[in-house]
C-alpha cells in the first residue's frame, strides 16, 4: 500500500469510526435520542387516553343494548371511535420507538372487525366476542404506553402513566358494573370488577405518595378519593347505574385534569 492509499484508508477508517460514534447516541432508550421529555410524557398521556377509550367503547355498547339513553350513549359511542382513531395517527409518529410499530400494526388488523360489531345493533349475544376483543384492544393499547414509559426512563413518565390508567379504570369499572346488570354474573365477569376497584385504589395511594405533587395536583387527587370512597358503596348493588355513571363522570374529568397536569410538569 502507497503512502497515499495509507492516509486515504485512515481517513475512510476515521469517518467510519465518528459515524459509530454518532449513531451510537441514537440507540432507542433515552428520551434525547429522538424526542424530549416532555414530548413523551405528552405520548404518554395519548397513549394512556387509548386504553381509556377501549372501555369507554364498550361501557356506551352496554349502555345503548340496557336502552340507558338519558346519558347519550350513542353520542359517546360515536366520539369514542373517532378520538380512538385519532390516536391511532397520532401515535404513527412513535413508530420508531421498540414495540410501538408492532402494537400499532396489530390494532389495525383487529379494527375492522371491532369497529363492524361495536357499531352495529346493540346485542347481548355479541358481547363475549366484543369483551374479547375489547380486552385485545387494551392490551396494546396498555404495552405502548409501557414502550413509551420505557424510552422515557423517568419517574414522572410512570406517574404519567399511572395518572392516565386511572382514566381507564373509572371506565372499566363501570362497564363490568353494567356488565354483572346485563346477566354477565361469571367469575371472569366478576373478578374483572374486583381487580379493578382495587387497582383503582392502589393507584391512587401510588400518586397520593408521589413526592413532586403540585397543590393543584393535590387538590384533585383529593376530590378523586373522596368520591371513589361514596362511590364504592354504589358498586356492591345492582341497579344504581345512573349513580355510577354520575360519580365516574367526575373520576374522569379529575383524573384526566391530572394526568395533563402530570405530562406538563
Amino acid at each position: 500500500m502507497t503512502q497515499t492509499e495509507l492516509q486515504q484508508f485512515r481517513y475512510i477508517s476515521l469517518k467510519l469510526l465518528l459515524l459509530i460514534f454518532c449513531l451510537g447516541f441514537m440507540i432507542p432508550g433515552t428520551a434525547s435520542a429522538e424526542f424530549d421529555e416532555v414530548t413523551l410524557n405528552n405520548a404518554i398521556n395519548r397513549a394512556g387516553l387509548q386504553r381509556m377509550l377501549t372501555q369507554r367503547m364498550l361501557k356506551s355498547y352496554c349502555q345503548l343494548g340496557q336502552d340507558q339513553f338519558y346519558i347519550e350513549p350513542d353520542k359517546k359511542l360515536e366520539d369514542a371511535l373517532t378520538r380512538y382513531e385519532e390516536g391511532l395517527t397520532f401515535l404513527k409518529d412513535f413508530k420508531s420507538v421498540d414495540g410501538v410499530k408492532g402494537s400499532l400494526n396489530a390494532i389495525n388488523a383487529i379494527w375492522p372487525e371491532y369497529n363492524a360489531l361495536i357499531t352495529a345493533p346493540a346485542k347481548k349475544s355479541n358481547v363475549p366476542e366484543l369483551v374479547k376483543m375489547n380486552e385485545k384492544l387494551l392490551s396494546l393499547s396498555h404495552q405502548i404506553v409501557l414502550d413509551l414509559e420505557k424510552l422515557s426512563g423517568k419517574e414522572l413518565g410512570k406517574v404519567v402513566n399511572v395518572s392516565g390508567r386511572q382514566r381507564m379504570l373509572s371506565q372499566r369499572i363501570e362497564l363490568f358494573y353494567l356488565l354483572r346488570d346485563w346477566g354477565f354474573e361469571d367469575e371472569y365477569y366478576l373478578n374483572e370488577l374486583a381487580k379493578s376497584r382495587k387497582a383503582f385504589a392502589s393507584g391512587l395511594d401510588f400518586l397520593n405518595n408521589y413526592q413532586s405533587n403540585t397543590d393543584e395536583v393535590k387538590v384533585l387527587l383529593a376530590k378523586v378519593g373522596k368520591s371513589f370512597n361514596l362511590f364504592s358503596h354504589s358498586l356492591d348493588d345492582k341497579n344504581n347505574a345512573f349513580l355510577v355513571s354520575l360519580t365516574v363522570r367526575q373520576l374522569l374529568k379529575y383524573m384526566n385534569t391530572a394526568t395533563n397536569l402530570y405530562s406538563k410538569m
